[in-house]
């Protein structure tokens, strides 16, 4: 059966469907890794948005629930040019399909992917829409103004036992699964809502770690936690990943604007100027480096090939934070180590 993309620009291209029959709407976004398309469409930071798959083919290996980032898929669409689960290859494939029916997501298929990132690269990032009808971009809106941290993030704390006395508040801005599991390798983990009270609870754990997650790190509905966050500054060592640091930075005074089409993928090449690491990305704002200046964050990694902060850190205020998402979920774990700093900045194992 032919689905369309349309894009806000008026472009319309045509491809076969799979997956959910549902019209999607949300901001088009490419990702370059070649692996992990299970743990991209899961990740929660990919609320809102609809994916293109850079690498030609995708579903060429079987689909392994357990690379589940989330009890769900978050992407609003995914964009292929050859998508095997299209394909009579057995139950695997069959089962992948439906579980993209089960979640809303509508693939489609056969698209000259490479046109749409040459565009996304030249004009930045686009509002699309996919449908099995019509050509019309009246439904298209700003993803990016949806409260989707609120989409995401726990209704209610969890409590998770791990390895270690160390105790980590985890905010849950659209945090992977793979991120608490990791967590746990040195300690328990108390996982909040985005709109919980923080400060109360703070001086309770060892440390207060912000998660990635999707949107605008200056949308309103975050008002009150980057508020929380500047009150905790200096009381209990702070950590944030990914949306997390850009909180940490507005909270301190800095800024954040969006990129024109964002870091996603698994190859982003990240340097402290002595060692570099290659890691996984997926965000569209980012850190402004001029405007740390008299924040008390240091700039002490960055992007090898667009200068992006990377890493930012308060001796003082006990802060670090990083851009990219450390445990490399899908991607290489270089940076896995930033998780031993977690734990030392936190106190007694």
């Amino acid at each position: 059966m032919e689905r369309r993309l349309i894009l806000a620009d008026g472009t319309v291209v045509s491809g076969d469907a799979f997956g959910s029959k549902q019209t999607a709407t949300g901001e088009l976004v490419f990702t370059t890794s070649m692996t992990g398309y299970m743990e991209t469409l899961s990740d929660p930071s990919y609320r809102g948005q609809i994916i293109i798959f850079t690498t030609p083919t995708i579903g060429n290996y079987s689909p392994d629930k357990s690379k589940l980032q989330s009890d769900r898929l978050h992407a609003s669409a995914m964009v292929t040019r050859d998508a095997h689960v299209t394909l009579p290859r057995g139950g695997d494939w069959e089962r992948f399909n439906r579980l993209l029916e089960q979640n809303g997501v509508p693939g489609i298929d056969g698209i000259d992917t490479r046109m749409l990132v040459r565009k996304i690269r030249e004009q930045g990032v686009l509002e699309a829409v996919i449908a099995d009808e019509g050509n019309s971009t009246g439904q298209l809106g700003d993803s990016m103004k949806q409260n989707l941290v609120g989409q995401v993030s726990t209704r209610e704390p969890k409590e998770f036992i791990g390895s270690g006395r160390r105790r980590y508040l985890l905010v849950d801005l659209g945090v992977k699964r793979s991120i608490v599991e990791h967590l746990l390798e040195s300690g328990n983990v108390t996982v909040v809502p985005y709109d919980y009270d923080i400060e109360s609870e703070a001086k309770r754990y060892d440390s207060v770690i912000l998660s990635n997650g999707p949107g605008d790190p200056d949308h309103p509905a975050l008002k009150p936690l980057r508020k929380a966050i500047k009150g905790l500054a200096g009381v209990v060592p702070l950590v944030g990943i990914c949306l997390g640091i850009q909180l940490i930075a507005l909270s301190m005074g800095g800024s954040t604007s969006k990129m024109k089409y964002g870091h996603r993928g698994s190859n982003h090449a990240v340097t402290d100027g002595r060692r570099i690491m290659i890691t996984s990305h997926n965000h569209g704002y980012a850190v402004e480096r001029d405007s740390l200046e008299n924040t008390g964050l240091e700039v002490t990694e960055w992007d090898i090939n667009d200068g992006t902060v990377e890493r930012i850190e308060s001796k003082k205020e006990g802060i670090i934070a990083v851009q990219y998402h450390p445990e490399g979920m899908p991607g290489p774990d270089d940076a896995r180590g930033f998780f031993a700093e977690v734990a030392r900045i936190s106190g007694a194992a």
